[in-house]
């Protein structure tokens, strides 16, 4: 055992010099740990984040890639900019010719502040894929657009009682930043201070953020620059531990682990009808809400082990099971599990390859330990094709 601890230490060691050696080989331009997958038909293009989240002594080791897909089964790498590890998941400004994706690496725990990169994918310019770097918070990593029109919405895992977690960018010729407190006081007179969120989804006005601790957030964005408002309408607690989400309409989804109705303790996919979690611009408090007893829930079903994100298309929810390597597949109609697909290691990413005539061809999923992608043809529910 001895000896075992002694060689853990030396190995330790040695990778925590690794930044300035050659021990951990660059990810170049190489998919590695993709966490976000972004797809816009009309320029045939694939936008990916490559956290590389393995790596954890060289913090130079994500990238941001562009792909062809004019063949959607043959993705051709136009160009890569190198990144830090560990960034979160990418925004698409296709009319102004620039991604955007949050940074969530650190050495340091003491450092408050993550970074905002800005990538030019304007291809007809002579600075394609250059980038540049914005100071936001800590422990960022989802990013939603948009409401109002282009403002963008971040999420964060850091908290201290100076720092709001939720972020907000203005995206114009010059970025403009501001962020809204979530520690809020609940209708019951308690507090809720562990606001820390990871996942959001917005509909409307509304962004409906995972609470890392538990919970699903319910925030009116119209709130966001109003002084001395309640900018969280609403707090529906007893939702363990949610992940992904997805919204359509009324219906929310979201995965995770908890109790189902009978106590049991399950992977899940969860619908919930939300129309009635209108914004409410004069409250003085957050509505504290309780799935089963409001009636908010519409469904509840088991998945595979360890759900990550949830994509909607008209038939169907599909849901990575990243402990399983599989996704599942769920009939909107029935809410019923129809196929369990294998794909590659640690599923995680999605998107969704729609025809610019609506017609719904490919889920695209992201695998973390596999390094690649895996291509899911809808009408057949089969792997068609990986990257590379």
């Amino acid at each position: 055992m001895v000896r075992m601890i002694a060689s853990l230490a030396a190995l330790l060691l040695v990778a925590s010099c690794a930044k300035n050696s050659d021990i951990f080989e660059d990810v170049g331009s190489r998919i590695a740990s993709p966490t976000s997958i972004t797809i816009d038909v009309a320029s045939d293009r694939l936008y990916l984040v490559n956290s590389n989240d393995k790596v954890l002594y060289d913090p130079t080791q994500g990238n941001f890639q562009v792909y062809d897909i004019a063949d959607p089964l043959a993705p051709v790498l136009l160009g890569t900019a190198q990144t830090l590890s560990f960034t979160g998941q990418l925004y698409l400004d296709a009319a102004t010719g620039r991604a955007y994706a949050p940074n969530r690496y650190t050495a340091n725990d003491s450092v408050k502040t993550g970074l905002l990169y800005e990538f030019n994918v304007d291809e007809s310019s002579a600075d394609f894929l250059s980038s540049a770097e914005e100071t936001i918070q800590a422990g960022s990593f989802g990013m939603q657009c948009c409401y109002p029109p282009n403002r963008a919405w971040i999420t964060s895992s850091w908290q201290d009682e100076n720092r709001p977690i939720y972020q907000y960018v203005d995206i114009g010729p010059t970025l403009v930043f501001g962020s809204v407190p979530l520690w809020t006081t609940l209708d019951n007179g308690s507090q809720l201070t562990n606001c820390q969120a990871t996942y959001e989804v917005i509909s409307g006005s509304q962004a409906f953020l995972t609470r890392y601790y538990g919970g699903i957030m319910i925030i009116n964005l119209d709130d966001a620059d109003v002084p001395g408002s309640v900018p969280m309408d609403y707090f529906i607690s007893d939702i363990e531990a949610p992940r992904g989400l997805a919204i359509d309409g009324t219906e929310l989804y979201i995965t995770g682990e908890g109790n189902d109705l009978s106590g049991d303790w399950q992977q899940f996919l969860m619908v919930l009808d939300v129309s009635g979690l209108t914004p409410d611009p004069s409250n003085a408090s957050t509505r504290l809400l309780n799935k089963s007893s409001e009636g908010l829930l519409k469904s509840f079903v088991r998945v595979g082990n360890n759900p990550q994100e949830v994509l909607l298309t008209q038939d169907y929810a599909f849901v990575t099971n990243q402990n399983d390597d599989t996704v599942s597949v769920i009939s909107r109609a029935t809410q019923t599990v129809v196929a369990t697909i294998g794909v590659g290691r640690s599923p995680v990413s999605m998107a969704l390859y729609r025809t610019l005539a609506g017609e719904e061809k490919y889920v695209y999923v992201g695998n973390i330990y596999d390094n690649n992608i895996s291509v899911i043809d809808i009408p057949t529910l089969a792997v068609v094709a990986t990257v590379p």
